[in-house]
């Protein structure tokens, strides 16, 4: 246990400096590489169902506060295009993306009249897998679906919350089959590790998910930031890290049997297809309330606040409130570790990014991992073992938590300066 407990130390440390933002001076995001397209990431922040455990910017669906936020995004988006930015693929999550359809889908659309887009991923819950709102999503050109899941036991919906709002097992389950190959990819996105959890259970959830066949499973362990513990341990008891490597392993095993395995937690039926936009994708813009962007070095952050995000962008502003300058040798720890999770990393290409010196300048950090037999170094590339791995997942276990107290700070700070939102405006 020492090298798990001395890595989530480490990871804590690190990702608390990589968030110690400062307030944006210009309010603007950095100036545009114009020859590279970059991904656009948007935020939805409503949904009907506040689950215990997510940390991400939500709060409960409002329909006229909704539909003045889809308004204040296309007006964001334009602001983007005016700044000559150029988008190859959309990402849009949540909150839940598909709680008004109709919105979404023109949102989509303008974005495609803007450039030309290749990719476009949704996430949405299982209840609203409805043929009403997936012919909206088809129309629209949706290439990947991700459904928030989590789990298909009906005792641990309920402890989360979900039960009621989203869907019995039985019924996701049903849903779901009915629409394997309906999208380019079909993502299911689970969580293992909660408190009442056994592996039973978890084998149950597996076993389905083969059956089906679904293009592609996304595992994350349950995240917990601080300051979700106590309603998790209301809504579900303690959460246990101790068994958590043993449920990790089993899954690992069971889903290596179908799938291939692209990252610490993405496994796919289609080679290279991985669920991180950050893995792959250098750089990204984020548009929306909560979300964030990562630009040429810079990470930067919107408001927090949802009246606060539409007023700043109907005044023809930017809503970014804050941002941090990364340091070389924080830049190359970022896309180390992002280029990690997919279980190798390039030597070469990490050398035409930051120098002949990448080696060099992470050499403590390498050192460790090859001693704590985390990698080996083999054939130009730097690739993870199996210990590795799970080592890994327990870094982003950690990065994920500590920047879930890091959102919850934003949300209650950016709070204070809400004021109620100017009526709509002619959509664009």
């Amino acid at each position: 246990m020492f090298i798990e407990n001395f890595l989530t130390a480490c990871a804590g440390r690190l990702t608390r400096r990589y968030l110690k933002f400062e307030d944006s001076s210009s309010g603007l995001p950095p100036k545009p590489d114009k020859n590279s397209p970059y991904l656009l990431y948007m935020h939805i922040p409503f949904c009907e169902e506040l689950c215990p455990f997510c940390s991400f910017l939500r709060i409960r669906f409002d329909r006229s506060l909704a539909n003045q936020y889809f308004d204040a995004l296309k007006q964001e988006i334009e602001l983007y295009h005016q700044s000559g930015y150029c988008f190859d693929s959309i990402y849009v999550g949540g909150g839940t993306p598909t709680i008004m359809p109709d919105r979404l889908a023109k949102t989509i659309e303008f974005v495609k009249s803007k450039w030309q887009i290749s990719q476009t991923s949704v996430e949405t819950n299982p209840n609203h897998l409805k043929p009403e709102i997936l012919s909206i999503l088809k129309d629209v050109g949706v290439t990947r679906l991700s459904v928030g899941v989590q789990s298909f036991n009906n005792g641990i919906l309920e402890n989360i919350q979900r039960l009621e709002k989203y869907g019995t097992g039985e019924e996701i389950k049903e849903w779901l089959s009915s629409i394997v190959g309906m999208f380019d990819t079909l993502n299911v996105d689970m969580i293992f590790n909660f408190p009442n959890q056994t592996e039973q259970m978890l084998n149950e959830d597996i076993e389905f998910i083969k059956k089906i066949k679904a293009d592609q499973i996304t595992y994350y362990p349950l995240i917990v930031s601080n300051t979700k513990k106590n309603e998790i341990s209301e809504s579900c008891g303690k959460v246990n890290y101790k068994k958590e490597k043993r449920l990790y392993q089993l899954l690992v095993k069971q889903l290596t049997e179908v799938y291939n395995q692209e990252s610490i937690w993405c496994f796919s039926g289609k080679k290279g297809l991985t669920d991180e936009y950050v893995m792959d994708h250098d750089h990204y813009a984020g548009v929306g309330a909560g979300a964030m962007g990562y630009i040429n070095g810079a990470m930067y952050s919107n408001t927090f606040s949802v009246p606060q995000y539409i007023n700043m962008i109907q005044e023809g502003k930017f809503s970014i409130v804050k941002n941090k300058n990364f340091s070389t040798l924080e830049r190359m720890r970022y896309s180390f570790l992002l280029t990690l999770l997919s279980g190798t990393v390039n030597i070469s290409d990490m050398k035409k990014k930051f120098g002949k010196h990448f080696l060099f300048c992470l050499c403590a950090d390498l050192s460790f991992l090859f001693v704590a037999r985390a990698i080996n170094f083999r054939n130009g590339n730097i690739i993870l073992t199996p210990t590795g791995r799970y080592y890994c997942l327990l870094l982003m276990r950690t990065l994920f938590s500590v920047a879930g107290d890091f959102r919850e700070m934003r949300t209650v700070s950016d709070a204070a300066a809400d004021i109620e939102p100017v009526k709509p405006q002619p959509e664009l």
